[in-house]
C-alpha cells in the first residue's frame, strides 16, 4: 500500500513543496515544484535563492515546514537589517566627511621654525627589579633525560 505525496507548503514567491512518504518507513523524500521550468534555472544559474527555511525542510534539517507567517516575519526582520545597514552606512558617510572636513591646522612654515619647541623630558627610568628568565622550564631537558627504553605500564581501572 503506497502513500500519495502531499503538498506540505508555499512560499512566498509561489514554489510549492511535496513530501513523499518512504514505504520502508525510512525518511520521507523532499522536493520543490516551480512556478514554471524556467524558475529552476534561475534559482540554480543565478543570484536568486530559496528562502532558507525551505532549504532546511528539503534537506532535513528541521523536522516541520515553515508556516506562511515565520516566511513574512523573516522577509520583514530581513527588510529591517537592509534599513538598519543603510543607515550605519549613511553616518558612516557622514563621519568620515566630517573628520575630512576637520583637517589638522598647519602653521605658516615661517611660525613653524621660528618658535622654539621644548625639549621632551626625559622619562625616569625606574630599575626592574625582577631576574631575568633564566630558570624557565625546557620540556626538551625533561625529555633528553628520561631513559631509552620504553618503561612497563599498567593500566588503572577508575570508577566513575
Amino acid at each position: 500500500m503506497s502513500r500519495k505525496p502531499y503538498l506540505a507548503g508555499k512560499d512566498l514567491e509561489g514554489n510549492r513543496y511535496f513530501e513523499f512518504p518512504n514505504r520502508g518507513g525510512d525518511r520521507p523524500k523532499r522536493i520543490i515544484q516551480y512556478i514554471s521550468d524556467d524558475d529552476m534555472l534561475t534559482y540554480v544559474a543565478s543570484g536568486r535563492r530559496l528562502p532558507v527555511q525551505w532549504s532546511s525542510w528539503l534537506t532535513h534539517t528541521r523536522p516541520d515546514p515553515p508556516t506562511i507567517e515565520e516566511l513574512h516575519a523573516d522577509l520583514a526582520h530581513r527588510k529591517r537589517v537592509q534599513v538598519n545597514a543603510a543607515r550605519l552606512e549613511e553616518r558612516e558617510k557622514e563621519e568620515r566627511s566630517r573628520l575630512a572636513s576637520q583637517a589638522p591646522l598647519v602653521l605658516p612654515h615661517s611660525q613653524s621654525t621660528d618658535v622654539p619647541r621644548p625639549a621632551p623630558e626625559p622619562k625616569e627610568t625606574r630599575p626592574d627589579h625582577r631576574k631575568p628568565d633564566t630558570e624557565a622550564y625546557d620540556p626538551w631537558a625533561a625529555a633528553n633525560k628520561a631513559p631509552e627504553e620504553p618503561q612497563s605500564w599498567t593500566p588503572v581501572a577508575r570508577r566513575r
